[in-house]
């Protein structure tokens, strides 16, 4: 049987607005996939670079985008769990760790998108719950039945739960749906007054993107990413954060910002190195993004 994949094709595509702001003024950022069929443009108010056009979003490209993590979970098992090596338990133990300093109450954690547990298992012995939000059937049974976590199958527009949380954790999750203003005033109600929002995401201002981006435009690499050469690629990521765009987002939403750097999946905290101090927590260039907030309590909010 020829395991080959097919190419992604979309239903048909559509032409949003800026998924933050809402504005429809816009400057080409890049063409991009294995014809050059995607689009991403930047929002010339508040600097997010989004898919416009883009395809429809709809099961089609909800299946084919989660394809490969449905495959995944198909087949996990505890040897996995014990050999991760990028996203490994000691690296959440750090960013856990590092949390605490900001979440006295510690009371419940959430971690939406919580793929294998990883995070959830780090959390455990610091919370008197914690609870798991995924889109896998199988990937929720083995953290239920590995780690004695409950994983509640559903998208978080959908989510409701009987208590707040003191901390609410997306890692590298947003930039994959569509309605992110939504997704943000949703875990601000489902908050303690004083609780904690934790969003990782990618950042499309890196150096390393940067460098990419100089390339193509420079004619020296005819991609931005080697990986869209593969025709049965889904543009998943609907949208490229930057840092101006995060702290319109969040400021629009009712949030204060109580620490926001970039990080490495070694340093996830940025702290083992003055160079990781420098490049992460001053410059702020490297690939990826965290925002810790919490909700505003004055009448801003």
């Amino acid at each position: 049987m020829s395991t080959e994949k097919k190419p992604y094709i979309p239903d048909g595509w559509e032409t949003p607005t800026c998924p933050f702001c809402g504005s429809s003024q816009s400057s080409l950022y890049e063409r991009f996939g294995s014809s050059l069929q995607y689009t991403y443009v930047t929002c010339t108010n508040c600097e997010l670079i989004y898919q416009s056009p883009r395809p429809i979003y709809n099961k089609h490209f909800i299946d084919a985008a989660y394809a490969e993590y449905y495959q995944y979970a198909d087949n996990i098992s505890m040897d996995d769990f014990n050999n991760i090596r990028e996203s490994g338990v000691a690296m959440f133990k750090k960013e856990v760790d590092h949390l605490l300093k900001y979440d006295k109450r510690r009371t419940a954690a959430l971690d939406i998108g919580s793929g294998m547990g990883t995070f959830l298992y780090a959390a455990k012995p610091h919370f008197q719950e914690v609870l798991g939000l995924d889109v896998s059937e199988q990937m929720g049974s083995f953290v239920t039945k590995q780690l004695g976590v409950p994983v509640h199958i559903t998208q978080f527009d959908d989510f409701n739960y009987s208590r707040k949380f003191s901390l609410i954790h997306m890692s590298h999750v947003l930039e994959h749906v569509p309605n992110p203003n939504e997704w943000v005033q949703k875990a601000k109600s489902m908050l303690e007054k004083d609780g904690i929002l934790v969003i990782n995401i990618p950042n499309k201002r890196s150096i390393s993107f940067r460098m990419q981006h100089l390339f193509v435009r420079l004619g020296i690499k005819k991609q931005f990413s080697n990986t869209w050469t593969d025709t049965s690629r889904t543009p998943d990521h609907l949208f490229e954060p930057t840092i101006p765009a995060m702290k319109y987002l969040v400021e629009k939403n009712g949030f204060d910002i109580i620490e926001y750097f970039t990080y490495s999946r070694k340093d996830p905290v940025s702290n083992q190195s003055a160079f990781s101090k420098l490049l992460n927590r001053e410059m702020r260039w490297g690939s990826n993004l965290s925002f810790i907030l919490t909700p505003k309590t004055t009448n801003e909010a």
